[in-house]
């Protein structure tokens, strides 16, 4: 689970990731695939998902600290499992797609710069996704017996923590810093 290379900027517009390898101590990009259509297949199945399964509901009583906690088990190791398979994936295809870069100091200052600010917005990100699963797990406490909100908590958990594997926010932050030391030694 552990790897030795963080995101620190992102291009939009060429649709590609800088990423800098902490054993290595280099710079690769890697390009990214566009994913618009399964972004619509999954609003299409959530929509019809959801009308499916707004009203059901298990057929007995439940305790809500039981069902939380039910619910927490099962999300973190959904979290898991599908860091697991994230990571396999990853590993398989990078060789192939990775392309090692060597940056200037002006365009690395660049990088770290707009990548700070990409930072802040994805760490702002995984506050959010946190909010919701406390929100969900709310919900879920006042409503045990709905299968949706059970559902939807275990794929919050699920995909709060995958994202958050994903971002890598304090071994980002390691990054920024020990690349900004870097860039005030040469320049001083």
């Amino acid at each position: 689970m552990s790897r030795s290379y963080v995101a620190i900027y992102q291009n939009k517009e060429s649709n590609y990731f800088l990423y800098f390898d902490f054993k290595k101590h280099e710079f690769f990009s890697v390009a990214e695939r566009q994913n618009q259509s399964k972004i619509l297949l999954i609003s299409f199945v959530s929509i019809v998902f959801y009308a499916l399964m707004k009203n059901v509901s298990f057929g007995m009583a439940i305790n809500p600290l039981k069902i939380l906690l039910i619910v927490s088990i099962l999300g973190i190791m959904l979290g898991y499992i599908s860091i697991k398979l994230t990571n396999r994936g990853i590993e398989k295809g990078l060789e192939h797609r990775k392309e090692v870069v060597h940056p200037t100091n002006q365009e690395l200052r660049e990088y770290l710069f707009e990548g700070k600010k990409q930072f802040n917005v994805l760490v702002f990100i995984i506050l959010f996704l946190f909010l919701c699963v406390f929100l969900s797990a709310v919900f879920l406490y006042f409503m045990p017996q709905s299968v949706l909100m059970f559902l939807v908590n275990i794929g919050f958990w699920a995909i709060s923590i995958l994202v958050t594997w994903l971002i890598r926010p304090i071994k980002r932050s390691q990054a920024h810093k020990q690349l900004e030391e870097k860039l005030e030694k040469h320049s001083g």
